[in-house]
């Protein structure tokens, strides 16, 4: 896979009159390409894909930040906050069709997100002072907990095979990049510097790894070889760049950008 920019490849959308949504917390791509995922000021919505016109609120979302499409297409996931503690939700797209409750704790849970077959769970809760990591078999197994540091895990990430997990830590006084082996329960640390890493993506292909970084003054998309090495910009500009998300086949990235007049779309080309 080649990285570079094409200006010609950049599809950029004003949402609103007054150029972008005022607060963006997250953003996926339905696997058919014709749907954006999004949380603006604390609720989900969808909207078209890649004009990311028609935006819409998810009914029954309001206080939700982070959602994600199934590998089906077919529904989203995400948690909420309810009077005995905390839930993960399977919620159609097909309104005709009631929510699934997929997991309740009385500790926070948070970050969902499916693999690729469809038959677990990952997301990430805070049963002490620390966010781990932890997996549950769908629909009725009992979480196992993957992770268990003296530090914060977030964001997780299914590799394509569903064997693995990357997601960010804070690691020091910085997040970084890991990638955790499901089988293997081995955890393998991917950078090893002071700055900032945020919600990782991987490839689906399986060999690169898009994420938020800020190198320097604003976040930028980069990306790296799920090995840790060849750290590439995709982004390079005074905005701040986020929540990267790929396109079923690999050839493109969407991203929010933090501009003047609000969080605004974009879709780049990768090769």
């Amino acid at each position: 896979m080649l990285w570079k920019l094409v200006l010609g490849c950049v599809l950029m959308f004003s949402l609103l009159a007054s150029g972008g949504f005022e607060q963006v917390t997250c953003l996926d791509w339905s696997p058919d390409g014709t749907l954006f995922l999004f949380s603006h000021q604390g609720q989900l919505h969808l909207a078209s894909a890649p004009d990311g016109r028609e935006a819409r609120p998810v009914e029954g979302t309001a206080g939700v930040d982070w959602g994600r499409f199934h590998p089906s297409g077919e529904w989203i996931v995400y948690a909420t906050r309810t009077e005995d503690g905390y839930t993960l939700w399977q919620h159609p797209l097909d309104e005709e069709i009631e929510r699934q409750e997929l997991h309740s704790s009385s500790a926070p849970l948070a970050e969902p997100v499916i693999s690729p077959d469809g038959k677990r769970m990952a997301f990430v809760s805070r049963e002490g002072a620390y966010w781990d990591v932890y997996l549950l078999d769908i629909p009725n197994g009992e979480p196992d907990r993957l992770t268990s540091t003296e530090w914060h895990v977030r964001s997780p990430d299914f590799t394509p095979d569903g064997e693995g997990l990357v997601f960010v830590g804070l690691w020091g006084e910085s997040w970084d990049l890991f990638y955790f082996d499901i089988e293997r329960e081995a955890l393998e640390q991917l950078t090893t510097d002071e700055h900032f890493y945020w919600t990782p993506r991987v490839s689906p292909d399986g060999e690169w790894i898009a994420f938020e970084a800020r190198l320097e003054e604003h976040s930028d998309i980069y990306v790296i070889r799920r090995d840790g090495t060849d750290l590439t910009p995709f982004t390079n500009d005074r905005w701040r760049n986020a929540f990267p998300a790929w396109s079923r086949d690999g050839d493109e990235l969407a991203y929010a950008s933090r501009r003047v007049g609000g969080w605004v779309f974009t879709t780049q080309g990768t090769y």
